[in-house]
Parts: C-alpha cells; sequence; structure tokens
C-alpha cells in the first residue's frame, strides 16, 4: 500500500482520536500486527461520508474476505441469511455453501475484475463459475441448490427467481468477448433444457410461492410474485436478444410483463408494485432494486419506454421511503402500508428489520434517477442516505445484513462481502481510481449487538448469545458449521478467541 502505510502504536491512537469513524480500512492490514493497538468502534459512526471508507484498502478486504469463502475452482459458499423473512435455519441444516441466486451478481465481479486488470486468475475463475453452473444442471433441465435460505437443496426444487439468475449469467457470460469457446457451446443446449423443465414444472403453478395455491395462476406468470416474475421475464428478454428465442418471450414473457404493469399490480399514483403472496401487500423495500434491474434489463433488448417510465416513477418514490431514525440518520423504511381498495396514497410506512444489505443497490438506482432528474432537495436527502450507509461499514468492509431486526442475529452478520452489489458499488464510486485487488489478511473481529457477538477471524467464525457459542464454522467446507463447543474439521476455533478490533452496534 506504500510507504505511507505504517503504525505505531502513538500514531494510530492519535488517529483514532482524531476521528472516530477511524477503521482499519485507512491502513495495511498488517500494520496491526506490527502494533498493539487493538481498536473499539461503536456504530452507527455518525458524521461519516463514503469518500471515508471506500477506497481501494475496502475493495482488498471484501475481495480477500470473499476468497475465504471460496470452496471449489468455481464455488463460493456463504451463510445463506435472509433479513426481510428473518429466515435463519440454514444454520440448523448445517449448511453454508453455495446457492443460484448469486451466481450472475459473482460472475459479473469477476468479470470486471478482469477487464480492467487482465489478471489470467480471473478469467480462470469465471469460467470455472460458469463450468460449474452447467453441472449444477439436473438432467431434468432444473437447477440443483435453487432454494436460497431453504439450501440445501440436491433437487431442483426452488422458485422461479433462483431458476432463471443463472440463465441470466449464462446470457451475459455468452457475449462477453473474453468468453471460452468450449463453454459457450455448450450454453445454447443449457438454456433450452431449462426452459423446456420449467414451462413444463413451473409456468404458472406458483412454485415458490406458498401463500398461494393458484394451481394454475389465473393470469400470466410464472409464480405471482413481482420480483420473481419480472426477473424471470428479463431472462427470456435477454435469451431473445443473445440466442434468437422470440417466441418464447412472446409467449412467456411479455404478456407477463403486460400483466404485471397493469393496475392489477402496479400502482402508478404510489410508485409501488403488490407483491402477490399476500392480500394487500406491497412489496418492501429491498425488492425494488430486482424490479428496477429486471426493468432497465428487459429495456436494454425492447427499448419499451414505458418500462424507462415505470422505471423512473419507481425510483421515485423511493424518496417517500425515506425517513429519519431515533439516532438522527436516514434509513429507508421496511416497506409501505397501502389501503386494499384506494391506491392512491401510501397510510403508513413499517420500519422494523429492514434488510441492510440492499441499500448498495437502491442508492444506485436513487442515484441514477436524480442524475436524470435533477433535483436538489432529493439529493440532499440521498446524500444523507449515503452516509448511514458509510455510517455502518464495518473494519472489514462489509455491511450488516439487517438492522432495527428483533433477531440481533441479522445485525451483526453480514451478508458476504458481494451481497447487495456492495463489491460492485465500491467500483462504480470509485470510477477509474480502482486497481487488481491485493490479497490481504482480513482483520479479526468481534461484533456485538445486544447479546449476540459474531467472531470472525481469516476462514472461521462464530456466533455467541450470552456468551455462549451457539454456531461456528469454517467458511472453507460447505457443511462446515459446528453447533455448540465442538471443533472444526481442521484447526480450532480458539484463533477466534482474540481480536483485532471490537466492534460494538448501539
Amino acid at each position: 500500500m506504500g510507504k505511507l502505510l505504517f503504525c505505531t502504536s502513538t500514531f494510530f491512537t492519535l488517529c483514532s482520536a482524531l476521528f472516530p469513524l477511524c477503521s482499519i480500512l485507512f491502513y495495511d492490514i498488517k500494520s496491526i500486527e506490527r502494533c498493539d493497538c487493538m481498536q473499539t468502534i461503536h456504530y452507527p459512526v455518525k458524521n461519516r461520508k463514503l469518500d471515508d471508507v471506500v477506497n481501494q484498502n475496502a475493495l482488498n478486504l471484501l475481495v480477500s474476505q470473499w476468497e475465504n469463502w471460496q470452496q471449489g475452482g468455481g464455488v463460493f459458499g456463504r451463510l445463506n441469511l435472509h433479513p426481510c423473512w428473518g429466515t435463519a435455519s440454514v444454520l440448523d441444516r448445517n449448511y453454508q455453501g453455495e446457492t443460484m441466486c448469486f451466481i450472475a451478481g459473482h460472475t459479473r465481479i469477476v468479470r470486471r475484475l478482469y477487464d480492467r486488470t487482465k489478471n489470467p486468475k480471473w478469467l480462470a475463475l469465471v469460467n470455472a463459475m460458469i463450468s460449474h453452473v452447467l453441472y449444477l444442471q439436473d438432467p431434468c433441465g432444473g437447477f440443483i441448490h435453487s432454494s436460497a435460505e431453504f439450501e440445501p437443496t440436491y433437487d431442483t426444487r426452488g422458485c422461479p427467481i433462483h431458476f432463471f439468475w443463472p440463465i441470466i449469467a449464462f446470457c451475459e457470460y455468452y457475449e462477453w468477448e473474453h468468453a471460452d469457446a468450449t463453454l459457450k457451446a455448450l450454453i445454447p443446449s443449457a438454456v433450452e433444457r431449462h426452459f423446456d423443465y420449467m414451462v413444463k414444472e413451473i409456468w404458472q403453478i406458483g412454485c415458490g410461492n406458498p401463500y398461494k395455491n393458484y394451481r394454475p395462476l389465473p393470469f400470466p406468470g410464472w409464480c405471482g410474485v413481482t420480483n420473481q416474475d419480472l426477473l424471470a421475464t428479463a431472462a427470456l428478454a435477454l435469451c431473445m436478444k443473445v440466442f434468437g428465442r422470440k417466441e418464447q418471450y412472446e409467449t412467456y414473457g411479455k404478456p407477463v410483463l403486460d400483466y404485471y404493469l397493469s393496475e392489477e399490480y402496479y400502482y402508478e399514483q404510489l410508485g409501488l408494485f403488490e407483491r402477490g403472496d399476500g392480500k394487500n401487500f406491497a412489496e418492501r423495500t429491498v425488492y425494488y432494486d430486482i424490479i428496477l434491474e429486471s426493468l432497465e434489463m428487459i429495456y436494454s433488448v425492447t427499448g419499451e419506454q414505458r418500462l424507462m417510465d415505470v422505471y423512473d416513477n419507481v425510483t421515485a418514490h423511493l424518496f417517500d421511503a425515506l425517513f429519519v431514525g431515533d439516532d438522527g440518520l436516514t434509513y429507508l423504511a421496511r416497506g409501505a402500508k397501502t389501503d386494499e381498495f384506494d391506491k392512491s396514497k401510501v397510510y403508513g410506512w413499517e420500519y422494523g428489520a429492514i434488510a441492510f444489505n440492499g441499500y448498495p443497490a437502491l442508492i444506485t438506482h436513487m442515484q441514477h434517477h436524480l442524475n436524470r432528474h435533477p433535483d436538489d432537495k432529493k439529493q440532499a436527502k440521498l446524500n444523507d442516505l449515503k452516509n448511514t450507509l458509510a455510517a455502518y461499514v464495518f473494519a472489514d468492509g462489509s455491511i450488516p445484513l439487517g438492522i432495527f431486526n428483533p433477531n440481533p442475529l441479522f445485525t451483526v452478520t453480514s451478508g458476504g462481502p458481494e451481497a447487495g452489489g456492495w463489491i460492485s458499488f465500491i467500483m462504480d464510486y470509485l470510477g477509474d481510481d480502482w486497481t487488481d485487488p491485493t490479497p490481504v489478511a482480513v482483520p479479526a473481529i468481534h461484533r456485538t449487538h445486544k447479546n449476540f457477538t459474531w467472531k470472525q477471524n481469516g476462514a472461521y467464525w462464530s456466533i455467541e448469545t450470552d456468551g455462549v457459542r451457539q454456531y461456528a464454522g469454517y467458511s472453507r467446507v460447505t457443511n462446515g458449521i459446528v453447533k455448540g463447543e465442538g471443533e472444526p474439521v481442521t484447526g480450532s476455533f480458539a484463533t477466534l478467541d482474540s481480536a483485532d478490533v471490537i466492534e460494538i452496534i448501539d
């Protein structure tokens, strides 16, 4: 990191005194090893700006942390926790492995790393990832590991959105100028088999939608949930563009799009969508990232102006969800409360159990909107939201899964360094001012919220309540979770006893 990145106890203490936000993000992590200066940081850290924490070292930390979860040539695990719905049952199923809904985001990151750096490491990795997705396709055409927080699934159960993310990854890779010719040759038939499976087993039967028993759905759709069906439509639009599959889009894509953009699901005056798996249930705020990204993908293929009109309207109304918390920081509400019959106004907002890991992507959409439609008042509010994001950036570069959740587990844990588009957000924010991430040692963390503590040191992690270990894991192994006081498959959890940084979420 250069000659300026040195640390003595006196210098580090001075920095901490002058800057409460001072964290490992400013320093070469090796400097911690050269000084006896364990930090304590309280969150949220007010008066921070993104410039204070979004930098090359943050990118180095996140990529290094992500690599601590690599479980195979093209395989990355994670804690598949769901902060919006409070689902953490994967821990009891001893699973911390892959799931298909993140594959498109992962391959985008690695392709971007190769495009910028031409480091052959990234080319080999993205090829391995695509090869692995091909391996995960069952002979029936569906994909295993398609159930996210309900993993592990070694059959083809799952949600339409999880089935279609790998198709998006295939399409984007197929068009990539550096794609491997052998892998490209295998992709079209994989897409064909997948589509045949989806039409036969998933189309209009409410798969992945346990709150409805429509079989079949009484309208064009895969499962009746807005974000899922629009993502499926986006995948079919990309298949039309890349593989010429026009008939499939016109039969199973466009009718779905038309229905979801009708007043049955889309409330233009509110800039909101009905979610679809409950009565009078607007989509939660965090899911508008998927909806907006889907609209962008479909627009990139069809050029339909109505899609960007909806995009702008929905994004403009995201500003309605902003509120100032008791701590004086600005947040996005969990979701809107609407009247069952009058969809002309929102009569209230839900503020609890916010999926904070969705903030980077939502902020990106909101800024894109203001770039096209400048508004000083809205920009000031968005800047406040950006400051909130900065206030919750942890010393290892990650951000919390959720905040204001009744279960502290979702606040002390992060969604993984790549979750919510956080790495992509940092790349976008830095513009041309980032280089090939340098491998660094991720700081050892003890992070506490209420009676929960998250400990992490390299590939080892643990979750404690009231000082008693509940779960621990070795992140490089799919089933490397230990309940209670057991030991990992290799090494020892004793490495978690000491910390470089003590983090307290107030």
